[in-house]
């Protein structure tokens, strides 16, 4: 047997993994932002597509696809479980809601349903760049035909040639650092220095354009 799938409709049933309580309480922190590159979880419970944002690992991990929603907890810690904040309602958000042990207490979030892209031209503000101590030099910006892999920082875009392996979280973040040897997507239309900069600063978000390889 042999049959074709949807991908973009086969993508409504991945899940974004569960959560330990200690790496995200339960008062709507952002657990994955829109744009990660995500990889597939080979330990999943009964191998089902659950990915979660690509990190450093003594493992290497595969870059499987783009989150195209931000994933973040619930409000469980603060408010009722299934609380939504009014901004919550209209945004495309993910909100995972809490897990529980046997004895009713919550130990983390669930799992939870997400959009995953793949191939294409998007525009993304969830890059980051070659840099020197936080600063992009000149040259170091975003240009059209740049390599793209997956930075340590969050599972952002970067065009750093520089392996996150021999730094730590602050440093790989200061330079811009690589997590994963793939190349996952190529600048199409790139930003300036003083773009690239404001967009690392959270200051000003300039997008840039780029396709999508995996």
């Amino acid at each position: 047997m042999f049959i074709p799938r949807h991908p973009v409709i086969e993508n409504q049933f991945c899940s974004y993994g569960t959560q330990t309580a200690t790496g995200s309480t339960g008062v709507g922190g952002v657990v994955c932002y829109a744009g990660s590159v995500l990889y597939l979880d080979p330990a999943a419970v009964n191998e089902e597509p659950v990915v979660y944002k690509m990190v450093y690992a003594s493992t290497p991990k595969t870059p499987f696809g783009f989150s195209m929603q931000k994933v973040k907890t619930g409000y469980h810690q603060v408010h009722p479980t299934g609380y939504f904040m009014p901004g919550d309602f209209g945004s495309s958000d993910v909100l995972a809601q809490p897990d529980y042990n046997s004895s009713g207490q919550i130990t983390g979030t669930k799992a939870a349903p997400i959009g995953v892209a793949h191939l294409g031209i998007w525009d993304t503000v969830h890059y980051t760049c070659d840099m020197t101590a936080s600063v992009i030099q000149t040259g170091d910006n975003m240009k059209p035909g740049d390599v793209l892999r997956a930075a340590a920082d969050e599972a952002k875009v970067t065009n750093n040639v520089t392996d996150a392996a021999g730094g730590t979280a602050a440093t790989d973040k200061a330079n811009g650092s690589y997590c994963s040897t793939v190349q996952v997507a190529t600048v199409m239309k790139g930003a300036s220095v003083a773009k690239c900069q404001a967009n690392f600063n959270n200051t000003t978000l300039y997008p840039i354009r780029i396709k999508i390889l995996i």
